[in-house]
């Protein structure tokens, strides 16, 4: 298979690539960071969200899949968060993914092929102080469900993969992210300071990744970890009340972080 890979360089997308290559498919990985794409890719350091640099790197192509794996957030509550901040998150996380897609889809089209998305969690059930990176989330949640009941019918499948937090390097650099100095949310930001929770390792994420885009009849949704195949249950079932103190206890030293994320 052909497989683009957005995000090839990162905790996941770097997995999922040596996993591909491995396998012996081709790969073309996109990323900013164009060194820490694996070797064996066709790397192509570009900013994904200029659409001409990511349509020039697929053009031409015969393309079987196309992974999008590329994510960014800050911790900080919404009050805080100025929209400048809430568009990167977007444009990181959600455009980002339709730049790629877009720029592939006619190809992958053509072959009857598949996308698969690298969501999170926080795309089901948003997490407090996650707000712009949880709107964005959800946002690429309802795309992959519109993009499914759209090419479905055209014989392209379309994955969403949903993991738990995950020691990626990215929790922590979010980590670092709360502003010092006067703020209400000071002493909650101090508690995020160092904070890795992982319910889910990369490994097995880039492992039900590479199972959407290889397997003959994909999920839907792959839930990966038990966070996140449990919460969205029992926000159906409980109480609104009783299930936002349940996410509550999700954040440091919470609960939900004790008995669910090792």
């Amino acid at each position: 298979m052909d497989i683009v890979v957005a995000g090839a360089a990162g905790g996941i997308g770097s997995r999922v690539t040596n996993r591909l290559l491995r396998q012996d498919h081709s790969v073309v990985g996109l990323d900013r960071r164009r060194a820490d794409i694996p070797d064996d890719a066709e790397a192509h350091g570009i900013d994904l969200t200029d659409e001409t640099a990511v349509q020039t790197a697929v053009a031409g192509r015969d393309i079987d899949a196309v992974v999008t794996a590329a994510g960014w957030y800050e911790v900080g509550a919404l009050e805080e968060c100025p929209p400048s901040a809430f568009r990167r998150h977007l444009e990181a996380n959600l455009v980002t993914a339709h730049t790629v897609v877009h720029a592939g889809l006619p190809a992958v089209r053509r072959r009857g092929g598949r996308v698969v998305l690298v969501g999170s969690t926080v795309g089901s059930v948003a997490l407090p102080y996650h707000g712009a990176y949880s709107a964005a989330k959800s946002g690429l949640h309802g795309y992959a469900d519109a993009l499914r009941r759209e090419l479905s019918p055209r014989g392209v499948d379309v994955a969403l993969v949903e993991p738990g937090p995950t020691r990626t390097g990215l929790n922590e650099r979010a980590a670092r992210s709360g502003e010092d100095g006067e703020s209400p949310y000071e002493a909650v930001y101090e508690q995020f300071r160092g904070y890795s929770p992982q319910s889910v390792t990369p490994a097995q994420v880039a492992d039900s990744v590479v199972t959407a885009v290889t397997t003959d009849s994909p999920r839907a949704r792959y839930r990966v970890g038990r966070r996140a195949r449990w919460l969205p249950r029992l926000d159906g079932v409980l109480p609104t009340g009783l299930f936002d103190r349940l996410v509550r206890s999700g954040l440091p030293g919470g609960l939900l972080g004790r008995l669910v994320d090792r």
